[in-house]
């Protein structure tokens, strides 16, 4: 299977499982059978294209060409418009990690149930997600969700989820209030700079 197969059906296998549809499900839905599906997403089986489109559409995704250059507008318009709920991936490796911080904190809420400490943590890594952060504040999350992991079957789990909390919180605060030093122009589709 070839690396840009690999990656296309990665995502939409993530998208299935986040939007916990069973290939089953997904099998009924897009007219395949579940021992295809089950195949393509182990990748015995390179997918044709029809089965391909047949699994997005079911998942309620859209297949489409867009110009290379403009790609990252596109992308940035997705994630702009993109309701908390809706499981975009662009493809960025930093998307994976949020995921899973996500599952960490549901899992947590599970375990001990909601906490106030939990939710704000839940609230900032979906803000986080969805804004461009710098190298430094990146590393300061995955370690913030590694320590999380590390103590999220501990007595000290809830004192450490309050200061993962306040952490992140400040971060957010901080890239919320950057002040911005002049303004940006919005993505141009026609590629003229004259305007």
């Amino acid at each position: 299977m070839s690396y840009q197969s690999e990656s296309l059906i990665a995502q939409t296998r993530e998208v299935r499982e986040a939007s916990g549809v069973s290939q089953r499900a997904l099998s009924e839905r897009a007219g395949l059978t579940q021992s295809h599906i089950s195949q393509i997403e182990s990748g015995k089986m390179e997918p044709g294209l029809s089965s391909f489109i047949d699994m997005t559409r079911a998942l309620d995704l859209e297949l489409m060409l867009v110009p290379k250059r403009l790609v990252p507008a596109v992308l940035s318009l997705v994630k702009a418009q993109a309701a908390p709920d809706m499981h975009i991936h662009a493809g960025q490796p930093n998307d994976k990690r949020f995921a899973r911080a996500e599952r960490l904190v549901k899992k947590m809420k599970h375990l001990y149930g909601s906490s106030a400490d939990l939710d704000r943590i839940e609230e900032t890594l979906r803000f986080l997600r969805r804004v461009s952060l710098g190298d430094q504040e990146m590393q300061l999350v995955r370690e913030l969700i590694a320590r999380l992991e590390r103590y999220q079957a501990s007595d000290q789990a809830a004192p450490i989820a309050r200061e993962i909390a306040q952490n992140l919180q400040r971060l957010r605060n901080s890239i919320a209030h950057r002040a911005i030093s002049e303004p940006r122009p919005a993505y141009s589709l026609d590629g003229d700079d004259d305007a």
